[in-house]
């Protein structure tokens, strides 16, 4: 009798003991939830190679139409302005912003030099404005505008194939020159060119035809050229033409809002240790990140290079897939980690897919230290 007694209160106990780790283990997650504001991560808002299959979200004016998958600015005709606009949201800038784009000049007319140009344009009136033909660009009427701006034509400015980045000055209702650079390549050779635009930390830098070194990079207030308060703004493009003239066409065009550095992670005084390197033949990667371990409710930031990848992203089983680029030689892949979850440390699995090959590599990390992989670029050194 007495043994059966303890049976039936061993049993009781076990069962109480469940229950208890299992409310405690609920508790903890319920905490995770309204504790954390999860994030969905870094991602492309408009990336696309087929202007015809995605018109939809891109607004056009004046010459600027659809020309098979490309779109086309300017036609090779004298005083055109066009202009197309991101047309689905105004873009986020609080974390910054990148932009990439590939662009062909050309010309049926091999006697004309092209003109005049086309222009990067960040505004935040409409994405329903153009203005200006020949030396304006197709910009130059719109009021509070940073316009980086790719001359082909030269009007006194010491060469006809040059970048020239200006704001506008509500004192003199023009825009002002900021920074040229004339030591570019030949951009009306009738080869496509391709441009990253990174604005982080009020700094815009601009790389052609390489992801190594960046043509030009300058401290910036968008915000306050802009004038817009909230950080938010239209994305687009201007061109126009002028007695010289050609096709200035967009070939592929992307966007994507830069993740802003989460508030509880110091990375400065996080202890980061390298434990080996990934060797990748393409820039443009794959990034996936999962937990393969016990799901204890582990909470991380994935930050490569400058970039947060993700922040505050609790880790399941399912792989979170990221699509980035990698700039320069190599840049280290960092795991942060926000808790410790209810297994310390945060253990995640990771895989790099650069077109090629797949490697996966495994990091930890803490409260005080954090793992870091090498991701190095060993493909085309001109790129």
């Amino acid at each position: 009798m007495l043994r059966s007694m303890c049976t039936l209160g061993d049993r009781l106990y076990k069962k109480i003991s469940s229950l208890s780790y299992l409310i405690m283990k609920c508790s903890f997650f319920f905490f995770l939830l309204f504790t954390y504001n999860l994030s969905e991560g870094q991602k492309y808002m408009f990336q696309i190679n087929d202007f015809k299959a995605f018109s939809d979200n891109v607004n056009l004016d004046g010459s600027a139409i659809i020309a098979g998958e490309r779109l086309r600015l300017t036609a090779d005709k004298p005083r055109q302005s066009g202009a197309c606009w991101y047309s689905a949201k105004k873009i986020d800038f609080t974390g910054g912003f990148e932009t990439e784009f590939t662009f062909l000049i050309s010309s049926d007319s091999s006697k004309m030099m092209p003109g005049d140009g086309f222009a990067f344009v960040i505004q935040a009136q409409s994405p329903d404005i153009t203005g200006g033909i020949g030396d304006d660009i197709g910009y130059k009427e719109i009021p509070y505008g940073v316009a980086l701006e790719f001359d082909t034509k030269d009007d006194n400015e010491g060469s006809r194939n040059h970048i020239n980045l200006s704001f506008y000055s509500p004192e003199t209702k023009t825009y002002r020159r900021y920074a040229t650079v004339h030591e570019i390549p030949e951009i009306t050779d009738g080869h496509s060119h391709f441009t990253r635009i990174i604005y982080r930390d009020g700094r815009l830098q601009v790389y052609l035809d390489s992801y190594l070194f960046p043509v030009l990079s300058v401290k910036l207030d968008v915000a306050e050229k802009i004038n817009s308060p909230d950080h938010t703004a239209w994305l687009g493009f201007t061109a126009s033409t002028s007695d010289q003239h050609s096709y200035q066409d967009l070939l592929s065009w992307s966007i994507k809002e830069l993740e802003v550095a989460p508030k509880d992670i110091a990375a400065d005084s996080v202890a980061v240790k390298e434990t080996g390197t990934i060797e990748v033949k393409s820039r443009k990667l794959t990034i996936s990140v999962w937990d393969y371990n016990t799901i204890d409710g582990d909470i991380i930031s994935l930050k490569l290079g400058p970039d947060w990848l993700i922040t505050n992203y609790q880790l399941t089983g399912d792989k979170y897939v990221i699509q980035t680029t990698l700039i320069g030689f190599a840049q280290d892949l960092i795991l942060y980690a926000h808790n410790v979850g209810m297994v310390p440390p945060n253990t995640a699995a990771i895989s790099v897919y650069d077109g090629l090959s797949t490697q996966r590599v495994s990091l930890e990390s803490n409260l005080e230290s954090s793992e870091a992989i090498k991701i190095a670029f060993t493909g085309d050194r001109e790129n």
